[in-house]
C-alpha cells in the first residue's frame, strides 16, 4: 500500500477534467477557457495528494493567456462554478469579470482542436 494516497474523490471537479467553457461579456463571446484536472503532493497534506486545476484562457482573436494553476481553496474553480471568472490579462483592456458557462461535452473536443489546445499546454 502506498504511503501517499490519492486525493479524496470529488465529483464536483469532474467538469474541470478536460472541460471547455465560454467567456462572455454583455452577451458577446469574448473567449474560451480550457481546463484540466490533476493532483499534486503538498507538505500541508503529506499523506494524501491534493486536487489541482489548470486553466488557459484563449481570446476570440486567438491570443492565449499563460496557463494558470488553481489549488485548494480553488478561487478560480469557485468563480467558474458560480458562473463567472475574473481574468487578469497581460492586456489590461481584457481584465475583469466575464460570465462563464461550460460547453456541452459534445462540443468540447471540436473546440479544443479549434483553439489548438493539447495536454502539453497545461
Amino acid at each position: 500500500m502506498p504511503i501517499v494516497r490519492p486525493p479524496h474523490p470529488d465529483e464536483s471537479l469532474e467538469p474541470f477534467d478536460g472541460g471547455v467553457g465560454v467567456l462572455t461579456r454583455d452577451g458577446e463571446v469574448r473567449g474560451h477557457v480550457a481546463t484540466t484536472l490533476s493532483w499534486f503532493w503538498s507538505p500541508f497534506s503529506p499523506l494524501r495528494k491534493q486536487w489541482w486545476v489548470w486553466y488557459i484562457v484563449v481570446w476570440t482573436d486567438g491570443v492565449r493567456e499563460p496557463s494558470t494553476e488553481d489549488y485548494p481553496p480553488f478561487l478560480a474553480v469557485t468563480e467558474m462554478r458560480s458562473g463567472y471568472l475574473d481574468v487578469e490579462s497581460a492586456a489590461l483592456t481584457r481584465n475583469g469579470r466575464y460570465d462563464f458557462a461550460w460547453l456541452p461535452p459534445t462540443e468540447r473536443d471540436a473546440m479544443l482542436a479549434r483553439l489548438g489546445i493539447s495536454s502539453d499546454d497545461f
